[in-house]
């Protein structure tokens, strides 16, 4: 490519510059591929030639004449694999697409003409082209780069006579010095390395020695003294060194005499000392891993392969130009209407990964400046993700704040239920004590009284007085409604439980119930078994009273048992019988109150009841209370 010549490069004589261009190449050359050789013994006749590669045969071309296909030549002055053979390229076929919509038969010959001196080799080019092209001439001619512009326009009367010409890449200064050719339009601009040294002075604002980076070819040579003379007058405050013709490690070693306020420059590389040939891009990738100075560069074809970055200019760009100027010419306009473009400014870019291995951060890069091969941050690489999770975390949060708040609120509700229903129980228990206390103190002794009086009265009449028999039935009737009461009111709180302990009011409440209804019910307990406090007492003494009445109205059971025993932190109460029994889901789901009840009580005192049962077999109630410690208030 041409990397911007001196200001001063315009006052060159055009011939000077022609002269160059035919024997010299351009500064980014192409890959190892295999060069033209000696054509002195090449059968001109035959049209499959190792000297220029096409992208369409002889017979294909013949095909498009007579279609009307529009045939396009590209003339690259270097080898075909070359990075920025393959940027112009790509640019120009787009920018041809992009104007012209008809069928269009594109064609490149590889001149590899950069370190040929031989004028026989370019005579054979000559007629080598001549022969291709003669019979079946191009609509368009492209020359990239300003050996084969000169080429071009020396031989263009022998193969491409009258045929538009649009040319790429060629310095301003040379193709305005041909402005009096006719029929010729193209894309170039100013070839100008002090962009890049600017850059290097805001970057690294303590560089004192520049390495000017080159090959050894005499293009190489050319472009670096011009560069050298251009920085000299510009920058004298710098100190220049050239590095012309080095391999990668002589290169290297250069660097590190250097020292640390050094940097390097990289023109354009051809070929070394030793007369190895190697591009630009091959240079620098075997550079890179040893560079101790950052390097800056003046197009981006490099960018990327181990430079750090620079004022760069862009290939591809100059070959979308060009293109849209060739598909302009093939849609019916004159080359000579349409102006030539030489407007074409450089980007400051860089390559992040060389910027971290030399601790540059991008607050010193200059403002607006492209930075490629950016390791993306956590945030770049998972934000989305760290936001959505972020906001589910924040949503869930929510609603686990808002399940606490109403799971306290439920609990705070099943404590005042709780309480309630105790409250509720014990202010059942109160009255049932009160009425007990009514009934046995003073009821039954009321009852009792007249129940005297009337047998006193009863002794005081004849043994045949009707009245006497009046008054023994009355009598009796009112000892039957005293004994009632007096069970009633043991029912409805046994005093026996206050006064002698839970085993022996259950005893007496089993043999109550044995005597009236006539079903045995056996109370097996130890001997020594523990005083425990009156709630856990009274709760105990009701479960097994609802049990036993639940089992000898409903079970018909022959035999009921409790079984009462403890150990020093819980009591333990079954209660048994061998009646009927019954599903234990038909009572979850009519919810009796019995059961209810019994439930609520065995909960207030924080234990646990169990039933087992099934139809046949019997129903079986076990009851676990702990007891609560006696400094528990």
């Amino acid at each position: 490519m041409f990397v911007r010549v001196l200001p001063y490069c315009s006052r060159c004589s055009w011939l000077v510059v022609l002269g160059i261009g035919l024997g010299m190449f351009a500064p980014s050359a192409g890959a190892q591929e295999k060069s033209l050789g000696d054509l002195t013994n090449v059968n001109l006749t035959d049209l499959n030639l190792t000297g220029g590669q096409s992208e369409g045969s002889a017979t294909e071309s013949r095909t498009a004449q007579d279609v009307g296909i529009k045939r396009v030549v590209i003339l690259y002055s270097h080898r075909q694999m070359s990075p920025i053979n393959k940027q112009w390229h790509t640019g120009i076929v787009d920018g041809i697409k992009q104007v012209y919509r008809g069928p269009i038969d594109i064609e490149a010959e590889y001149m590899d003409v950069v370190l040929q001196e031989d004028k026989e080799f370019f005579n054979e080019w000559s007629k080598v082209l001549e022969l291709k092209y003669k019979k079946y001439p191009p609509d368009v001619v492209i020359p990239v780069f300003f050996p084969a512009y000169t080429f071009a326009l020396v031989n263009r009367d022998k193969f491409f006579p009258d045929c538009p010409m649009v040319f790429c890449g060629v310095p301003k200064a040379f193709a305005e010095s041909q402005i009096f050719r006719r029929n010729i339009t193209g894309v170039g601009g100013q070839l100008d390395n002090r962009p890049s040294v600017e850059v290097i002075q805001k970057v690294l604002p303590g560089t004192k020695k520049l390495l000017v980076l080159s090959g050894k070819s005499r293009l190489d040579v050319w472009l670096s003294s011009i560069a050298i003379n251009q920085i000299k007058i510009a920058f004298p405050e710098i100190e220049l060194q050239k590095l012309e013709g080095l391999t990668p490690s002589e290169a290297a070693s250069e660097m590190v005499r250097a020292g640390p306020d050094a940097a390097g420059l990289m023109l354009s590389f051809e070929l070394d000392n030793h007369g190895n040939r190697m591009n630009t891009t091959e240079f620098l990738n075997e550079l890179r891993n040893e560079a101790t100075v950052p390097i800056f560069g003046c197009y981006d074809t490099i960018l990327g392969q181990g430079i750090l970055g620079g004022a760069l200019l862009s290939p591809l760009e100059f070959g979308n130009t060009t293109g849209l100027l060739v598909g302009r010419v093939l849609n019916g306009e004159s080359a000579d209407e349409i102006p030539k473009d030489y407007n074409h400014s450089h980007t400051i870019a860089f390559d992040d990964e060389v910027m971290r291995k030399f601790g540059i951060s991008e607050s010193r890069l200059p403002a607006g400046s492209r930075v490629i091969n950016r390791k993306p941050s956590l945030w770049n690489q998972y934000g989305r993700y760290l936001g959505t999770g972020l906001a589910a975390l924040l949503v869930q949060s929510a609603i686990i704040v808002s399940l606490l708040l109403n799971r306290a609120k439920r609990i705070a509700a099943q404590k005042e239920a709780q309480s309630l229903a105790g409250r509720i129980l014990s202010a059942g228990e109160e009255e049932r004590r009160y009425l007990a206390r009514e009934l046995h103190d003073d009821v039954s002794q009321r009852l009792a009284a007249v129940s005297i009086e009337t047998g006193t009265l009863e002794n005081r009449m004849n043994e045949s007085s009707e009245i006497k028999d009046s008054l023994g039935k009355l009598k009796r009737n009112l000892i039957g409604i005293c004994n009632d009461l007096h069970r009633m009111s043991r029912h409805m709180h046994p005093s026996v439980l206050d006064d002698f302990g839970l085993s022996e009011a259950l005893r007496s409440e089993c043999s109550d119930l044995s005597q009236r209804w006539g079903i045995p019910i056996e109370l097996h307990c130890s001997k020594r078994f523990p005083e425990i406090p009156k709630p856990v007492a009274l709760c105990l003494y009701r479960v097994a009273q609802e049990s036993l009445w639940n089992a000898i109205r409903h079970s018909g059971s022959s035999k009921i048992s409790i079984e009462l025993k403890s150990d020093a932190e819980f009591v333990y109460m079954d209660v048994s019988d061998d009646g009927r029994g019954f599903e234990p889901s038909t009572i979850q789901k009519t919810r009796r109150l019995g059961f209810a009840s019994m439930n609520e009580r065995i909960r207030l005192v924080g234990g646990t009841i169990k039933t087992k049962s099934a139809p046949e077999q019997g129903v079986t109630i076990s009851v676990v209370a702990p007891i609560p410690d006696a400094s528990t208030p």
